[in-house]
């Protein structure tokens, strides 16, 4: 497994309409990808402009993969011209442990 952790950043003033096209329809076209897993979003709490994505991806071949399937294509289209920024780190993932819910 391969766990990708994107942190984007959105233009000034564009924060409320990203999180809403993340919620409404990017995560879902994301999921949508062969090869996912799991993928979550959320905003930075010390700075609301900043965005992560954690995707688990079965394997970095199918990560790289995705990225020209037409599901990629329409959550890259959410962004609009809102992004101004990111970084992007993979790590492979050699085990999981799952606990009681808290």
């Amino acid at each position: 497994m391969l766990l990708e952790i994107a942190e984007i950043e959105v233009r000034p003033g564009a924060e409320d309409q990203f999180a809403a096209a993340m919620r409404e329809t990017g995560v879902a076209h994301l999921a949508a990808c062969d090869g996912v897993v799991t993928a979550s979003f959320g905003r930075g709490v010390e700075n609301p402009s900043k965005f992560t994505f954690n995707v688990v991806w079965t394997s970095m071949e199918a990560h790289q993969a995705a990225r020209t399937l037409e599901a990629f294509g329409k959550f890259r289209a959410c962004f609009g011209d809102m992004s101004i920024g990111g970084a992007m780190s993979h790590y492979q993932m050699d085990a999981a442990l799952t606990g009681p819910a808290a």
